[in-house]
């Protein structure tokens, strides 16, 4: 049976390691027979969340930027898929930002059941102060 994927490539570097990631499990979902979007966030303006909770009530961000879109995207998905690059042993800021966003989903009637986090980091530089 088809399903709806949505992946979002947090990543502000296009072809970086995770959004080769994503194009990767975007491979093998779609060869698997699933309809798939892939969505970047470089180039889209998401505002920090202002926690006023407007949106338990309503299901809609007060906050009208790109993460509106992309929160509906979400709710409609059948599975999501977040990839991340690791800055400082954490999922980067962009990721955190959009899953505050994306609050008026969690008390709406979502679609989504599967949920996948795929993250890569770089390779470790090491100083010559860290060499044992």
């Amino acid at each position: 049976m088809s399903k709806k994927v949505l992946i979002i490539s947090t990543s502000l570097r296009k072809g970086g390691n995770s959004d080769i990631l994503a194009d990767q499990f975007m491979k093998g979902a779609q060869d698997s027979g699933n309809q798939v979007e892939k969505i970047s966030l470089i180039n889209m303006q998401i505002g920090f969340c202002k926690g006023c909770l407007v949106c338990q009530k309503t299901q809609e961000c007060t906050i009208k930027d790109d993460a509106v879109e992309i929160a509906e995207k979400v709710k409609n998905a059948d599975i999501v898929v977040f990839a991340t690059p690791i800055y400082y042993y954490e999922m980067s800021g962009q990721i955190k930002t959009l899953l505050d966003r994306c609050n008026p989903v969690f008390s709406s009637n979502y679609s989504f059941q599967d949920i996948y986090l795929i993250a890569a980091a770089g390779d470790i530089i090491r100083k010559p102060w860290m060499q044992q």
